[in-house]
This record gives C-alpha cells, structure tokens and sequence, in this order.
C-alpha cells in the first residue's frame, strides 16, 4: 500500500546502496530501476543477487539484514539536499571523486632524508620541517649553476645606414689590391653581415665619401669609424696573441720557408679558419681610404696599412686562404702595374728642380735621428728619379711605402708625431712630391677597373693643408716649396695634371 511504501522508502538509503554496489563491482542499471519504480509503484525490487555478499581479496563489512530492509554501517551525508538521495547518477559522481587520488606538488630540490624516506620535503632552510622533528642533519643536494650567456648583440641598424651600404657597392669601395673589384661588391658585402667591424668601416667610408654632398653626416662617419677602431683592436690583439710563433730559416723541422705557401696546399681545415682574418684584412683596407678623407687622416692611413701587413702575416703563418690573393708574393703589384706605367711621359722639369732642391735643404734636420735621416734619403732618391723615369719614380715611392710599413712601432711613432717638426716637413715634402707626380699616379689609378674609390687625389691635399699649418714658425723657412704646391693647387686643381 501506499503507507507500506512510504515507510519502505524512508528505511532504505540510496546513498549507502550505490557506495556497496560500487565497492562489489556490480553492473546494475540504476536507471531502468528508477525508470520502473516511477512508472509502475513506488517500490523498488531488488535482486536477490545484490544482496548476496560477494568475495573480495580483503574482508569488508557487511550490512546487517533486518525485517525492514537494509541498515547501513554509517548514515549518508544529507547536506546535498532532500533531492540528492533520490537521484542515484549524483551519488556515483560523488563516490568516484571519494575515490579518486588527489594530486600534490612534488619535491625536486628536497633533503637527502625526506628523498630516502619517499616524503614530501617542505624545502626549508636551513633545515627542513621533518629533519627538524626528528633530530636529523638535514642537507640538501648541491643546486647546479645556470649561466645565462647574452645573446650575441645585432647591432641595429638606419635608412641612412642602408644609403651609405648601397653607396659603397655602387661607388667608393677601395681599389686595393689590383683586381679586386668583384671580392668588394660581392664577398666582402657576405663577410660584413658577419663582423660588425667590418660593416661600420664599409658604412664609415661611405659616409666619409658623401660629405662632399652633405656635411651634416659627419657625425655618423665617425661614429662608425670609432665604432670599427675599437673593435678591431681588441680583434687584432687577440688574433696576434692566439698566433703560432712564425718559423725560422734555423728550424730543424725544416717548415722555415721563407716564400709563401702555394695556394694548392691549402687543406680544408684551413679554409674553414680563413673567414676573420679576411675580415680583419678588408676593415683595415676600408679604414685605410676613409683615412684620406679626413683632413688630419694621414698618420692614421700609414697605421692602418700597418695593420694589413700584420694581419697578412698571421694569415701567412697560419697558412690560411687570403680573399684577396697573394699579397705576401714580392713584386706582385709591380708586375700588374708594369704594362700600365709603361710610356708615362717625365713631369715638368722645373716643378722637379724645385722638389729636388727643397728636399735638400732638409738634410741638416733629418740627419738629427736615424729615422729622419734614411726617411729624408728615399724621398730625394724619389725626386732624382723624376729626371730619369716615372716609372723608376713610382717604384722609389713604392719602396718609400716598404720602409715605413715594416718599422718597428717606436720608430714609427716617432715617424708620425706631429710634435717632431723633422718629421713634420719630410712628411709635407713627400705628399708634396706626390702632387706634383700626378701624371703618374694617375696611370696607376687607370690600371684598376673603373667605378673604385674616388676622392684619394683631394684627401692628399687636405693633407698637405694639415702638415703645412702643423710646422712651427722657426721652420717654416725650410717649408716654402709644400706651401707653393698648396698654393697651385688651390688656384687651379689640374695644375700638375689631376683631372676629375
């Protein structure tokens, strides 16, 4: 009956049921029961079999069996409402998250105690919770040391920079060595995406280059030209400090060549080591042109050519590929020069007769230090050439270069001091002398390929200006000639045959 059913209900538990059917592992169907008891009569029909007791590898209680139903072991918790008993599908949801392992941070940097009794270390310090407790020395294992290592810094750079980068390919990149001109357009641009020194010098040259067309670039010429400078001698000391020591004509392992290496014996580990050096090279080079266009840039020029020989000279030792050829070869640029300068007609006689006597008058100063003095006697030797041969000319100026590149560095010091007034007049007879040879240094100009770096002719005079104003006034008697070539010049800039 109705009362029947009602007391029925209210002395079985729901809750209790499901938690045994799930702990029995019983596939009954919860839902068709209830589907059943709601459409037929309010009283749910068991099976004999649940209530069986079922085996089980560990004992479990069971419920006792009284005349009006079951009573469970413990009451049902009644506080998700009046519906949630009578709702089977909520109380399965409820004994699965009973069931269910709830998870917990684990220890990796706990004490060696707490790791070797398989508990959760609270990672304290200087003692643990646990070591502290139980009276153990606690220790920790050593924390390895992470270095984060900054990333390599891209320098950034403009618009402005790009126009100096396209100017440089198009126009003023260096014609040094002779048949070059496809290593500075095509593989020297690869190697600067590579070396930041070697891109400010490129875009330090270009700049340098358009100040004829906008002053107001000055500032970023020297900015990458210092930017380059410093880089490159920190570069180059490291380079020459990591060298091997250069063999020697007495080396019993017989490897004291003194020529330098054929090219065929270059292996392919050298190659892999070359790229730096080339690096190295062609910075110095951009440097060494953007030298003469600065107004004071000349003792700056002979330095950097200084640094092309060193650098040459390590690649050499190390016996790695040059990019720009053999120049430790002897007379290399002489024989490509040679064809060229052939049948280059003699300079005005009387510009000769001036230089020659102007330098003579220098030999009482110059013969105060032997530096002064062998720098006094190749610059005369230059000019009494003049009479002879331009040719012959240009080979005294050659070897005039020679000289001073390989000087140790307290001789050239002193060579380019501009405190050393001796050394001030020879430096201003000498670029003095090389205006007035013009003809035949144009002839060497034409022996390289059009479309190379422009403007050499103008920084020599920038130079001459420079030197001239450097000499004291006790000296200036022994500079009349260099300030009479400054002054032709001003007047007329083709006078001793310069053309644009």
């Amino acid at each position: 009956m109705a009362g029947d059913d009602d007391d029925d209900d209210d002395d079985f538990d729901y809750g209790a049921f499901l938690c045994e059917q799930q702990q029995h592992d019983l596939d009954v169907d919860y839902l068709a029961e209830e589907s059943s008891a709601s459409t037929s009569t309010n009283t749910i029909s068991i099976p004999d079999q649940a209530l069986a007791p079922q085996p089980q590898p560990q004992p479990q209680p069971q419920p006792q069996r009284q005349t009006g139903g079951f009573v469970p072991l413990k009451p049902a918790p009644a506080a998700a409402g009046p519906m949630s008993a009578a709702r089977p599908g909520n109380a399965v949801l409820l004994a699965r998250q009973r069931l269910e392992r709830r998870g917990h941070t684990k220890s990796r940097r706990g004490c060696f105690n707490c790791k070797r009794r398989r508990i959760k270390c609270q990672e304290t310090r200087p003692a643990c919770g646990h070591c502290v407790k139980t009276g153990l020395n606690c220790e920790y294992p050593a924390v390895p040391l992470v270095v984060h290592q900054p990333q390599h810094q891209i320098p950034v750079f403009s618009m402005q920079d790009m126009r100096f980068f396209q100017h440089f390919l198009l126009q003023c990149y260096p014609h040094h060595p002779i048949g070059s001109e496809s290593i500075w357009t095509h593989e020297i641009p690869c190697l600067s995406q590579k070396y930041d020194y070697l891109m400010h010098a490129i875009l330090g040259l270009a700049a340098s280059e358009l100040l004829c067309e906008d002053a107001s670039l000055a500032e970023a010429a020297m900015t990458h030209r210092l930017k380059a400078i410093r880089a490159i001698k920190k570069a180059i000391a490291e380079t020459a400090a990591s060298a091997p020591p250069c063999p020697t004509k007495d080396d019993k392992s017989g490897k004291g060549a003194t020529t330098p290496p054929n090219k065929k014996t270059y292996t392919a580990a050298s190659d892999g080591s070359f790229e730096e050096g080339n690096a190295l090279m062609a910075t110095c080079y951009a440097l060494t042109f953007q030298s003469v266009l600065l107004d004071d840039g000349m003792a700056e020029y002979m330095t950097f050519i200084r640094g092309i020989i060193l650098v040459g000279i390590q690649m050499y030792v190390r016996r790695a590929r040059l990019i720009f050829g053999d120049l430790m070869g002897e007379h290399a640029e002489e024989a490509k020069l040679a064809p060229h300068m052939a049948g280059v007609p003699l300079i005005e006689r009387a510009w000769v007769d001036g230089a020659v006597a102007a330098i003579a008058a220098l030999e009482p100063l110059a013969a105060r230090h032997p530096v002064e003095r062998r720098y006094h006697e190749m610059i005369a030797n230059m000019a009494q050439q003049l009479y002879v041969s331009s040719w012959g000319a240009y080979q005294a100026l050659t070897q005039h270069y020679a000289w001073w590149m390989m000087l140790p560095h307290e001789q050239f010091q002193r060579l380019v001091d501009p405190a050393n007034q001796p050394a001030v007049l020879l430096a201003a007879h000498w670029i003095a002398l090389k205006q007035i040879m013009q003809t035949v240094t144009d002839a060497q100009k034409r022996a390289y390929a059009d479309g190379g770096g422009s403007g050499d002719s103008l920084g020599m005079i920038r130079w001459l200006k420079y030197l001239n104003r450097l000499v004291g006034a006790e000296y200036r008697a022994y500079n009349d000639w260099p300030v009479w070539v400054e002054q032709q010049l001003d007047r007329d800039r083709g006078f001793f045959g310069w053309t644009d």
